[in-house]
């Protein structure tokens, strides 16, 4: 099974090792780990500066750039738990 591995700005950037960690821990239990080379944003800088329509379009721009694979890892909460209003269609589970 392929498992996306969404890498947050603050991972990338700060602590790398945690996304290495990540994908370590993932391929241990026997998955495929990706991070997509078009890697999306959450939007949460965008969302946290009043902007929601970038916010959402990045968002919706993240769903269909993780559509593809099986189970989607990710340390982004904006998407999901702070405002689901932020797509204009549910996040699909």
């Amino acid at each position: 099974m392929r498992v996306g591995l969404f890498v947050t700005c603050l991972i990338d950037l700060m602590r790398p090792e945690i996304g290495f960690s990540t994908i370590k821990l993932i391929e241990r239990a026997g998955f495929e780990v990706i991070v997509p080379p078009r890697k999306p944003g959450c939007g949460q800088p965008a969302y946290n500066s009043g902007d929601r329509r970038i916010a959402r379009d990045l968002a919706e721009k993240a769903v269909r750039e993780f559509e593809q694979f099986d189970y989607v890892v990710r340390a982004v909460g904006l998407v999901r738990r702070h405002d689901p209003r932020a797509l204009r269609r549910p996040v699909p589970r």
